[in-house]
């Protein structure tokens, strides 16, 4: 088992955070407004290193060895309550056809209405990418056999045929099945314990829960957003302040990494910058341009 040093120490600062939020932060903290809400903040302000952490093992990038990418990984999604069989199936899928019918929340298509359509993206915006997460592998517990009925319930284009053909694939699998139907186990038992050890001040630590699938649910689409249907590997190279990149682990070079997948994490900025690709404003504000709504992609 190889992993870096930097892994290392983030992987153990996450295992801490974790600690504390599922049951010793408020067995040893006196609970006031102040550190209830520095609770909240914290929670969400460390959702992209934790996230982060989890995307390398998808890619296979934080340990030499698949099978502890795995491992590590499916503890990291248990922890944030989806699985990694299906963050990973999902997001390999937005790695190998970018804007794709589910890949492009902002699209506003023609003879949509604009309201109609505004409510429903400021919602997944906001939070629905992670309810979606939270939800898609429910029907994973479910016999193998509805599977097919399963996936007659996706987006029936021919476009989107690949992703149905790999969604029944992968989820009739029995291996992955039966990790995903662990995983969900193991995250309901968590956040029981969590919430039982939280006692009455069990909605504190709901809201941390809430502030981390919202900041997950916001970062999620903010690299492509409003960029063009045919953008194909492309996704936007933004600024962020150099001493605090770890926090993010230097996903402002989402377009660096979108080219190569397989880059570890501290190898995108060499990576970016010898791409002489342009940076593209401000990962903050990149986060903010979201709020304009949906757009008209060409």
């Amino acid at each position: 088992m190889k992993i870096r040093l930097a892994d290392a120490v983030l992987l153990a600062l996450v295992a801490v955070i974790a600690v504390f939020a599922f049951g010793l932060f408020p067995a040893i903290v006196p609970h006031s407004f102040a550190t209830d809400a520095l609770f909240v903040v914290v929670m969400g302000a460390t959702l992209p290193l934790h996230y982060g952490l989890m995307h390398e093992t998808m890619h296979g990038n934080l340990f030499e060895s698949e099978d502890w990418n795995r491992r590590v990984g499916r503890l990291l999604g248990i922890t944030m309550g989806y699985p990694w069989e299906t963050m990973r199936f999902g997001h390999l899928a937005h790695h190998g056809f970018n804007r794709h019918d589910y890949d492009r929340p902002e699209s506003w298509r023609e003879g949509q209405g604009y309201f109609g359509k505004a409510i429903q993206y400021y919602f997944q915006l906001l939070i629905g990418n992670v309810v979606l997460y939270v939800l898609a592998p429910l029907p994973l517990l479910l016999p193998t056999s509805t599977t097919p009925a399963v996936v007659k319930l996706m987006d029936q284009s021919p476009e989107m045929e690949w992703f149905r053909n790999a969604a029944f694939r992968t989820f009739t699998n029995p291996q992955k099945r039966r990790a995903i139907r662990i995983d969900l186990l193991c995250s309901v038992v968590l956040f029981a314990f969590a919430i039982w050890m939280w006692g009455a001040h069990w909605p504190v630590f709901a809201l941390g829960i809430a502030a981390r699938w919202c900041v997950q649910s916001i970062l999620d689409n903010a690299p492509h957003y409003a960029m063009p249907l045919d953008s194909g590997r492309d996704a936007r190279n933004t600024t962020f302040p150099k001493p605090f990149r770890w926090m993010i682990l230097n996903q402002n070079f989402h377009g660096a990494h979108h080219h190569s997948p397989q880059t570890h994490w501290l190898d995108l900025p060499a990576a970016y910058a010898a791409s002489g690709e342009p940076e593209d404003g401000s990962w903050f504000v990149a986060q903010l341009l979201q709020l304009r709504g949906p757009v008209r992609l060409h």
